[in-house]
């Protein structure tokens, strides 16, 4: 008991360190691309009870980044319906966000509703390895998960993929208890957990049953030949029940909305990206357009949908390319996971083996489930950003908790060098996360070498805005009164305090000072509220120029000097 409380304060000290981490980030980290959408969306809920600003996110984080704000007297935005601002989201968060002069008080308010959400990941990341593999495999694994800069990224801005992590994780660690001990508590518990899930992201829809598949095959070909252990379950009963607190508990996340679909609104998708057999069958529906309890689930489901068979933009090595590649998410897990963490994960499954020939299935599901969610993405047309795939990072630590165990438990000659790797491998960790500083979201192991900019930059994997409050600060120490300007952003950048500014065009060298971002130098990428996107390449002709300054990870500050300037010398 004594050993177990150690363990359960080891974690607890972890995650506290943790949020320290994350909060100092803060006042560096300016707005993060997708926040005021996040933002948006969550004071729409709580303040006018409606969801349709962007339905095509689950709503469980918007709870969480809204309700401090509404605590603080946030209220959405006085709009009339026919002001252009008040259908754009982005538009709409920039303004709450605003509110009484108090931007950054306002922001870091969004930001501190997902700490609870790092805190719940360690707690199931815990409780999960400690029962597979004791304590030790509990504190490694919470220390891995707390030092993994991409769950401290997602953590220190108002995204919701942390609240996929936690409740992803969550809801098959519920499912594997309930396989090993079926009965109405457990049931019940895996439902509402289930449902969890699904109030955190769309995704769950296809990591989960594939996940929960694999775990149910590996459990059924580890028993098939052993002799049943208690009597039969009602399995059918208590599938019945899960059920019924799934849809009850997603419904609930809806605020028990009912009524019709906006069928204006489903027009824009004109149903030809539906499978052809059940096109007819959708338009039927439509045109009947029959009262439905969380019309809005509905709608953010088919706008997803069609999101996924459009095929947007991916970028990988330097290329884009529509649609993207099926072993994207496994190059974006190698670049993108610290080193020692991909190392115990992979200690973790050759330790796996033993239990494959004792028959003990329960061991093997976490490892199934990073296994199963990994190959799940292949089949999307969705590629980019390492949040999509948050969900592995807590699998991974719990593998790697128990990978560390086997190291730690070699006996005989192995003994010292197993114990020794371990401290070996966990220091790594912390020097790793360490030189990361506070720079989590831009985050790159060693294997993607001097510029991540070459392979990864779209989907917060590099450049989400983030440096924009770090500028500010360099521009006003240089005493710059006006500069060049092409950064990603969707903020109000007039909110930044910047000097004043110009936003170049395409293809034309300027004079002057010059603040660029490595989005807008790889893509072209320009402010997203002044709708400036130019073609990649736009900005070649900076290639002959070294800069004066590199801000944070992703914004270069460049000095051009006019042919009859010789006042200045770059560098």
């Amino acid at each position: 008991m004594n050993r177990s409380k150690y363990a359960i304060g080891a974690a607890v000290l972890l995650t506290l360190v943790a949020i320290g981490r994350v909060v100092r980030t803060y006042p560096d980290t300016a707005q993060a691309f997708d926040e005021p959408c996040h933002v948006s969306a969550a004071i729409e809920l709580l303040d006018k009870g409606s969801y349709t600003l962007d339905p095509k996110n689950a709503p469980l984080a918007r709870y969480a980044i809204g309700l401090p704000m509404y605590l603080a007297g946030l209220r959405y935005p006085p709009l009339s319906a026919g002001d252009p601002k008040s259908h754009n989201y982005n538009n709409v968060g920039n303004i709450i966000l605003g509110q009484g002069g108090h931007y950054m008080h306002n922001l870091l308010l969004a930001r501190s509703g997902i700490l609870i959400f790092l805190v719940l990941a360690a707690a199931v990341v815990f409780f999960w390895a400690r029962r597979l593999c004791g304590d030790f495999a509990g504190v490694v694994a919470v220390g891995l998960l707390t030092t993994t800069p991409t769950v401290l990224a997602f953590s220190s801005v108002a995204y919701s993929d942390m609240a996929a992590a936690f409740a992803q994780t969550l809801a098959l660690f519920a499912f594997v208890n309930w396989l090993d001990h079926a009965t109405n508590k457990t049931s019940t518990w895996l439902g509402f957990t289930i449902a969890l899930a699904l109030l955190a992201k769309f995704t769950s829809l296809v990591y989960l049953p594939v996940a929960m598949a694999l775990i149910l095959a590996s459990r059924w070909s580890m028993q098939r030949d052993q002799p049943p252990a208690s009597p039969s379950v009602p399995w059918g009963r208590q599938i019945t029940l899960a059920l019924v607190i799934v849809l009850l508990v997603w419904w609930a996340g809806y605020r028990f909305t009912f009524g019709r679909l906006q069928i204006a609104k489903l027009s824009t998708a004109t149903f030809q990206h539906f499978p052809a057999p059940v096109r007819p069958m959708v338009r039927r529906i439509a045109l009947l357009n029959p009262p439905l309890p969380a019309p809005d689930l509905f709608y953010g489901l088919a706008e997803s949908y069609v999101f996924n068979k459009e095929k947007p933009i991916s970028y990988l090595f330097g290329i884009t390319k529509k649609g993207g590649w099926w072993f994207f998410f496994f190059i974006e897990l190698v670049v993108k996971s610290p080193p020692a963490l991909l190392l115990l994960s992979s200690v973790g499954l050759v330790a796996l083996v033993p239990v494959i020939r004792q028959r003990k299935w329960q061991p093997l599901a976490p490892a199934i489930s990073a296994i199963a969610i990994l190959l799940s993405t292949t089949t999307t047309n969705v590629y980019y950003g390492i949040r999509h795939i948050i969900v592995l990072f807590p699998l991974l630590a719990i593998v790697g908790g128990c990978g560390a165990v086997g190291l730690w438990g070699l006996e005989g000659k192995w003994r010292v060098p197993g114990r020794a790797a371990v401290i070996a491998v966990l220091t790594v960790q912390v020097v790793s996360t360490m030189a990361a500083r506070r720079d989590y979201l831009a985050y790159f192991n060693a294997l993607a070498g001097s510029d991540p900019s070459r392979i990864l930059v779209l989907g917060c994997d590099l450049d989400c805005g983030q440096d924009l409050f770090r500028l500010s600060r360099a521009l006003h120490a240089r005493g710059i009164e006006h500069f060049n300007l092409a950064v990603w952003s969707s903020a109000d950048i007039d909110r930044g305090q910047l000097p004043s500014y110009t936003l170049p065009k395409p293809y034309e060298p300027v004079t002057g000072w010059f603040a660029i971002s490595v989005r807008a130098r790889r893509l072209g990428d320009v402010l997203l509220l002044r709708k400036r996107t130019y073609p990649p390449g736009s900005f070649e002709w900076l290639d002959q120029y070294q800069p004066v300054e590199h801000i944070g990870k992703t914004i270069s500050l460049y000095y051009i000097p006019d042919k009859t300037d010789d006042t200045y010398t770059s560098p």
